[in-house]
């Protein structure tokens, strides 16, 4: 079935990046435990693809009834163990494998984008406000944040940052009071009936539902509407422009005429959660996307085939539009 989700903030949320709430450290302890973080933290504007299949998976095991909360936590009890795999499979994504991997009944997940009143938005650099040439855009204003750009699939509106994400700092102890114990973070709500949403390809008959995503676990209203759509963009001038973060493995600069790029960090939790231990939560390496709304110019056959990663476009990831020959 092909659903449309939208994802509504019921609370300010904070999706993870490079840093995470943790002990304040000396040089040395950074070097041997980089993984226990800062008292310094930032939310992204957009989750992870792997953090929306992460809790994709859960719901379609709570609202099958398998996950069973109890009092040190949440698992599935083990005479539902087999009905668990074949529903959610049994591995993580691994952004590094070039397999397909197996997610039960998730096929798979467009990038998650925004949507309000019916009309949906993608970042895009703002690389129509200028003209193209000769390796040059002309009237280029340095001052202006190209990147900070919104744009509706429709091209008949642009946004900005501002227009749609409303920050909210936090300053403050943790409780007990204890040495190096202060804190600050910044997390986000969305502004104006703006919402996330994405498409999903799932064979299950998905409900309504309330759902935890982010570092803090924040709430969102999930409501699901059967489409035949997809996410589908067309650039005007036919440059290659990323819809969703994208691992590249091969050189851009030898790969196109030009390009406006990002770069955002992606790490993985690589242990598992356990119901007694005490959970040491290591990362894994640390590796740099291409962030979504990058547009890029001319793309090499070596770089689309680079970007044909099927197993990162199954959840979402390395998903552009690039309508060839059209510049």
């Amino acid at each position: 079935m092909q659903y449309k989700i939208t994802l509504t903030p019921l609370e300010p949320f904070i999706f993870g990046g490079d840093n995470t709430f943790g002990k304040l450290l000396t040089d040395k302890e950074k070097k041997e435990t980089p993984e226990l973080g800062t008292y310094l933290v930032k939310s992204r504007q957009f989750p992870q693809q792997s953090a929306i299949l992460g809790m994709l998976k859960k719901e379609l095991m709570i609202q099958s009834k398998l996950l069973t909360r109890k009092v040190r936590g949440e698992w599935v009890d083990p005479k539902n163990k087999q009905h668990a795999n074949n529903l959610v499979g049994n591995e993580k994504f691994d952004l590094l494998k070039k397999e397909i991997q197996d997610f039960g009944a998730i096929n798979t997940l467009s990038p998650i984008f925004l949507t309000r009143n019916n009309k949906d938005y993608i970042k895009k650099v703002a690389i129509d406000k200028y003209t193209y040439s000769d390796g040059l855009l002309q009237n280029y204003i340095p001052k202006e944040d190209i990147y900070d750009n919104f744009i509706s699939i429709d091209n008949n509106d642009i946004k900005s940052s501002k227009d749609i994400f409303k920050p909210i700092e936090q300053t403050g102890n943790k409780k007990g009071g204890e040495e190096n114990s202060l804190f600050k973070k910044t997390s986000y709500s969305l502004n104006d009936n703006f919402k996330f949403a994405f498409y999903l390809d799932v064979n299950f008959e998905l409900k309504n539902s309330i759902v935890t995503l982010g570092a803090d676990q924040s709430k969102f209203k999930l409501e699901v509407t059967k489409t035949n759509d997809n996410l589908e963009y067309k650039d005007k001038n036919g440059y290659l422009t990323l819809l969703s973060d994208a691992y590249v493995t091969v050189s851009l600069k030898d790969n196109c005429t030009f390009a406006i790029t990002s770069e955002i960090s992606y790490q993985s939790l690589q242990n598992q959660k356990h119901s007694i231990k005490h959970n040491k939560f290591r990362k894994s390496k640390k590796i740099y996307l291409y962030e979504k709304g990058s547009v890029i110019i001319n793309p090499s056959e070596i770089l689309l085939d680079n970007l044909n990663n099927q197993n990162c476009q199954q959840i979402g990831y390395n998903i552009y539009t690039y309508n060839k020959g059209q510049n």
